[in-house]
């Protein structure tokens, strides 16, 4: 392998060393790029010292062992003072480059644990998930601040969009330009059929009905905008029929309780404790009847701006923890 001096005269000629010796060489750096940079700043042990706040003893064997260490001097007498040798000039403006990066490291982890994000979510996920999160989170960063809306799928996407938010927790996956997403629970779902309904007869509980199976049924649908809403238009398109609207809910709780009347039928998500009283859930099938729940944010370079890195904090947390919160919360 060759020496550390040697690594010093392949970077003065624009050559390239091996890699393990780079990486060998910046770990020696790394821990005392501020005592290079302080005395090229002051020309002076005890002045740099000084702006260390370190005793001069200290400074002068930290930078015996570096140039020890390096093979190469990279400081020397100047009069009553000191100056950085052509080896010390070499590094000085690598070292000054890294300092900077890592201050700026430290403001944006700054401005991460102080900053604000602005989340929209459905109303099914604000009973239990967007709590549960919101919880675990700022257990670990108390200082981010948020700003919270609650939507339909549609207006979810349009306030994202427009920068009115910076992330949203929805379903089903967006379906306009410029909106990236990260699938954190897929839920499947069901024909929703009052109990006694002659198409939970014999074995459908289990083997399922085909997709067309309600055609002539009454439908309670979520109102349009709405994600169920969405698929359940995409589903009924794909088995080849128009669901004749009894009634039009607003959120899914309502619609259950509504098939549980006996109003109608309706296409839901599975109900994580099981079907309401009063209805059955039946399997769907020859049909892509899943529904995801995802985080969605502005693409980068989608006219988005800036994203701060409390909100980049945030998503990273609720893609890692999301998955395991919201099975058992939604539907």
């Amino acid at each position: 392998m060759i020496s550390r001096w040697l690594i010093l005269k392949c970077m003065e000629r624009g050559e390239h060393p091996d890699s393990s010796d780079l990486d060998a060489l910046a770990r020696v750096l790394a821990p005392r790029l501020r005592m290079v940079a302080a005395v090229a700043a002051t020309g002076h042990i005890t002045q740099a010292a000084e702006s260390l706040g370190m005793p001069q003893p200290t400074l002068s064997r930290s930078l015996a062992r570096i140039q020890e260490e390096l093979g190469v001097a990279l400081v020397e007498r100047s009069g009553r003072g000191v100056r950085l040798t052509r080896a010390g000039r070499l590094l000085l403006p690598h070292a000054e480059r890294a300092l900077q990066d890592l201050r700026q490291g430290m403001t944006e982890l700054a401005g991460a644990e102080e900053g604000r994000v602005a989340l929209t979510f459905l109303p099914t996920l604000g009973v239990e998930v967007v709590p549960a999160l919101l919880r675990g989170f700022r257990a670990e960063h108390p200082g981010v601040r948020f700003s919270l809306t609650q939507e339909p799928w549609a207006q979810s996407l349009r306030r994202l969009s427009a920068g009115g938010a910076d992330l949203a927790l929805t379903s089903p996956l967006p379906s306009r330009p410029g909106l990236a997403a990260a699938t954190l629970h897929t839920q499947m779902l069901r024909l929703v059929v009052p109990e006694g309904h002659p198409l939970a007869r014999g074995r459908a509980r289990e083997r399922g009905v085909p997709g067309s199976a309600a055609a002539r049924e009454g439908f309670v649908l979520l109102k349009p905008g709405r994600g169920v809403r969405h698929l359940t238009d995409q589903l009924n398109e794909r088995a080849g029929f128009t669901p004749r609207v009894a009634f039009e809910a607003d959120d899914i709780a309502t619609a259950r309780g509504l098939v549980a009347a006996g109003l109608g039928v309706s296409v839901l998500p599975a109900r994580p404790k099981g079907a309401l009283n009063g209805t059955v859930e039946l399997p769907l099938r020859g049909v892509d009847a899943r529904r995801p729940v995802v985080v969605v944010w502005p693409e980068e370079g989608s006219g988005g701006g800036y994203e701060s890195p409390a909100v980049a904090l945030f998503r990273d947390y609720v893609r890692r923890v999301g998955p395991g919160v919201i099975p058992d919360m939604t539907g």
